[in-house]
């Protein structure tokens, strides 16, 4: 909820700016690699523009297999991003870079049983035994990069492709098993770590549909 706040309260200021103003003011909806999105950006001048992305409704309720065991899940992709757009020239292509505030966050659980066995950091347990863990990106706030282009397709309306990416750093894992030794917690959580945090970054792409003011 607070990120939720603060990227309304950026998207308001966004649209301050312009409130006095024949505008270059835009406001859109569109889809990502991080979910449905709301964006509203301010043209500062040919060359300059501010952007601010609300991010999220992609949810993963289903079962998830990691290093071997295979967990209940669930959890949701989004974010907000604050963004500073530089144009080429008079053309709509365009460099953006700046910082995801993350919202993304998920969790999982599974129980040990003859039929499904769960082995944590070498261990093997069948017997009743409980492991949970929780994801989330590492960094609460990542430098985001992307590139983009965009379409006047009409007087008013513009579509906009953009490709990059949100370097999160990787993945905080949390790992719970109460019938696991430390040890064994320390090196599952380790392989968990590998299986899920191979490149430190996050693909963004993104179509979007806005109206110009």
């Amino acid at each position: 909820m607070k990120n939720i706040c603060l990227a309304a309260s950026a998207l308001a200021l966004i649209a301050g700016m312009a409130s006095a103003q024949d505008s270059n003011l835009r406001f859109g909806l569109g889809v990502s690699t991080m979910g449905a999105t709301l964006e509203g950006a301010y043209r500062l001048n040919q060359n300059f523009a501010i952007r601010g992305v609300l991010s999220g409704g992609i949810n993963a309720n289903g079962t998830q297999t990691i290093d071997g065991n295979t967990y209940n899940t669930s959890g949701q992709l989004g974010g907000f991003a604050l963004l500073a757009d530089y144009y080429t020239g008079s053309t709509g292509f365009r460099v953006s870079g700046g910082a995801f505030l993350s919202n993304t966050d998920f969790s999982g659980s599974t129980t040990a049983s003859a039929a499904n066995p769960i082995t944590i950091g070498g261990t093997t347990f069948t017997g009743g035994e409980t492991a949970s863990a929780s994801v989330a990106f590492k960094r609460k706030v990542s430098p985001m990069l992307t590139v983009g282009y965009d379409w006047n397709v009409m007087r008013n309306f513009t579509v906009s492709g953009e490709i990059g990416a949100i370097a999160m750093g990787g993945l905080d894992v949390d790992l719970v098993a109460p019938a696991a030794t430390a040890a064994d917690i320390a090196r599952e959580t380790r392989s968990i770590n590998d299986d899920l945090s191979r490149f430190g970054v996050y693909p963004y792409v993104a179509i979007t549909g806005s109206f110009r003011f």
